[in-house]
């Protein structure tokens, strides 16, 4: 479809010539006249009479979001005219880099050309040491850790569509990749926790304000400090004695933030230590929590509180937190998520639930900014271009009070090339069993893969439940709609292959006990000549397939961790092949791993639900690991 732009478009012809190739269309004077203006008011206006377009925009994401539905709505070669009202100042994804994938310039700028059509106009990266400090080879070493020219390459290209990218650092705790190695003894108070109060702490905390900031033209940055749960306990106390956890963290940010101001940057914090101090349990959604007004009085006006919550389906809930954030004397930034971080794969039942009482929550009570966390917890399992219908949800959002189920699915279909239905189903391998109103859904499709086939310390929680016919009927599903993702047929095949593993490993265990305790050498000569095999053979095809997609969206560091993960599976499955040969064949008289009782993994968790357990080195094995 030929365009031809009229108006003051030179500072956007680098965006627009970017989205020429990706949405299809040419520009040239024979096309379909689009007069583009730029306004006072904060507002998208699109109209199309039958021969002219008009563009109205304040922002120049705006103007991208436009064309997007300019090209949208110009299929059906149709009068329109659309009117969106901006609901927020600030609106777009935070990307974890540092849980093993630290995703590539190359991936960041393809998700930066979808978010422009989206219209939304923040990225954040949050890089705890994956960012290069020139005079500190043990930051970042061996992480995958971007260069400073590859941040720099990441921001211009952002720019073209007005995108704001800000850096996300700690400089506090979520340091234990950094504080391992010998160098760091000297500013260590716990393996994950800085030492505060200490000139050696801000030499290197300065650095890594000026190393992760300076790359990008925004002046803002995200300095982290959440869940140091037990700063001051380590070395801290040997050096310095007993302070409350409060007093050293108000006097730590007061140091970082004379920091920032020296830089010229203006800096934003996680507020869940401010909360958790509040609270008699240390819990940080302690609704009877009470900020005292001293410990409010003691932030400085300057640093931004971030209230993260991913967790809560009930919008009073978030007006309520809000509203406390507010009583610092300014509106908090809000963080949702998308839940990239329930195990292997993504969770959209919890993600819709959540981002609705969420960002309801945030227009109801005035808030202007809010990004969306794509956290990577215990290895990024799951790839995160899996969020995209979660990214077009926070985008639909910020463009209107009521978000019309139908636009989105004509948004997300035009935006992506892929049908909302179709990747829907790539959230459903756990919502089947997804208990609705628990803050954190049950992620078998975790812990079903990682358990030992031999020993799995799972097999109690999933006597009765069925879930193995199931998986099998998901992976046809998963078959049947992936030819309408478009280019992202690749994530279909990865979670149809987990469905084809899980339908197996899902029953063998709690089969192959029960097989052993009843003597039943028949069905254990059938799991040792057909389903382990099989199994094995399955494993193997699922981590061809995750290779090939880590691969091409992240850095090749981190992918050792899931080699690890995969190989050790596939050698305990031959293992068990092994130990049942040798039970089968007569060598050994027992299986003291099948004789084992198999005990609940947890005893709080009621017959009629699932465990949760997201921590691979928990689920692998009851033994020191």
């Amino acid at each position: 479809m030929p365009l031809f732009f009229e108006g003051d478009v030179t500072d956007l012809q680098k965006g627009i010539d970017q989205f020429e190739h990706e949405w299809q269309f040419t520009q040239s004077k024979d096309g379909i006249k689009v007069q583009v203006k730029r306004t006072d008011v904060d507002e998208v206006f699109v109209s199309f009479n039958g021969s002219v377009a008009h563009i109205r925009y304040h922002h120049p994401i705006q103007f991208f979001r436009s064309v997007g539905l300019l090209l949208q709505h110009l299929q059906t070669r149709k009068r329109f005219e659309i009117r969106e009202e901006p609901q927020f100042q600030m609106n777009g994804p935070m990307l974890d880099c540092s849980r093993n994938a630290v995703l590539t310039p190359e991936s960041i700028k393809e998700l930066i050309r979808l978010m422009a059509v989206m219209g939304l106009d923040t990225l954040l990266l949050y890089m705890e040491d994956t960012y290069e400090i020139e005079s500190e080879p043990y930051f970042g070493y061996m992480r995958g850790r971007y260069s400073r020219e590859e941040l720099m390459e990441v921001d211009a290209f952002a720019a073209l569509f007005g995108i704001e990218v800000i850096p996300c650092i700690q400089t506090l705790a979520h340091l234990s990749t950094f504080l391992r190695w010998d160098v760091t003894r000297d500013i260590r108070d716990t393996d994950d926790i800085l030492l505060a109060n200490s000139e050696k702490t801000y030499e290197l905390i300065e650095k890594m304000v000026r190393s992760a900031s300076e790359p990008f033209r925004s002046k803002r940055i995200h300095i982290g400090m959440d869940e140091a749960h037990f700063l001051g306990r380590g070395n801290y106390m040997d050096r310095f004695g007993h302070q409350s956890a409060f007093q050293i963290m108000s006097e730590h940010l007061k140091c970082v933030r004379d920091i920032t101001e020296k830089c010229g940057l203006k800096p934003m914090i996680w507020s869940d230590m401010y909360f958790r101090i509040a609270s008699d349990r240390g819990d940080y959604y302690d609704r009877n929590a009470t900020i005292p007004h001293d410990i409010i009085r003691q932030k400085p006006d300057d640093v931004q509180l971030v209230y993260w919550d991913y967790y809560h389906e009930d919008q009073d809930f978030y007006a309520e937190y809000i509203r406390k954030h507010q009583a610092f004397g300014s509106n908090p930034v809000f963080a949702g998520g998308i839940w990239t971080f329930n195990g292997n794969t993504i969770h959209y039942d919890k993600t819709f639930a959540t981002t609705h009482a969420a960002l309801h929550a945030c227009k109801q009570e005035g808030v202007t900014e809010v990004f969306v966390t794509l956290w990577g917890d215990d290895g990024a399992e799951t790839n995160l271009f899996t969020a995209l219908l979660g990214l077009q949800l926070y985008a639909e959002h910020g463009y209107a009070r009521e978000v019309s189920r139908e636009k989105l699915r004509a948004r997300f279909q035009f935006c992506t090339g892929a049908e909302m239905d179709a990747f829907w189903q790539l959230g459903n391998i756990d919502s089947t069993i997804y208990q609705r109103n628990n803050l954190e859904p049950v992620n078998p499709s975790k812990f079903l893969l990682w358990q030992d086939p031999l020993t799995g310390l799972f097999d109690h929680d999933m006597e009765n439940q069925k879930v193995a016919a199931g998986y099998r009927q998901l992976e046809r599903d998963l078959q049947q709609v992936k030819t309408k993702a478009g280019k992202w047929q690749g994530l279909f095949d990865y979670t149809g292959a987990l469905c084809a593993v899980l339908s197996i490993k899902s029953t063998i265990g709690t089969n192959m006990q029960s097989a052993y305790k009843q003597n039943d050498q028949a069905d254990l000569e059938l799991i040792l000549q057909e389903e382990l095999p099989v199994l094995l053979q399955k494993v193997k095809r699922l981590h061809k397939l995750h290779y090939k997609q880590w691969m091409e969206t992240n850095k090749a560091f981190g992918w050792e961790v899931l080699d690890i993960r995969y190989g050790g599976l596939m050698l305990r499955i031959e293992t068990t092949i092994l130990r049942l040969c040798e039970f089968l064949d007569g060598k050994i008289t027992s299986i003291p791993e099948l004789e084992q009782e198999r005990l609940s993994y947890s005893i709080q968790a009621k017959e009629t639900e699932m465990v949760r357990c997201n921590l691979y080195r928990r689920i692998v094995t009851s033994n020191v690991f």
